[in-house]
């Protein structure tokens, strides 16, 4: 049975399971500076990261947004 302590090294998928998040918090906690040597972290540092940065969403960037794409529409009485 695996130990679940504070010290093991867990990937971003495994840490957003033992925060009861999704994968996407994780990889948005590292574009806001969480550090993820060799993609692995503690629970222990990413609990103390938190703790730290209690307001970490906010220093993130807006979202990119992607322009529609247009759609040519052919007249009723053009064409047949």
């Amino acid at each position: 049975m695996l130990k679940h302590d504070d010290t093991q090294m867990l990937s971003v998928k495994e840490l957003a399971w033992r925060l009861n998040r999704h994968p996407n918090y994780v990889y948005l906690m590292r574009k806001a500076g969480f550090n993820m040597p060799g993609n692995r972290t503690t629970m222990e540092h990413a609990l103390q990261w938190l703790e730290d940065n209690p307001d970490w969403r906010k220093t993130l960037p807006p979202p990119k947004l992607r322009a529609a794409r247009k759609v040519s529409r052919k007249s009723p009485g053009a064409g047949s």
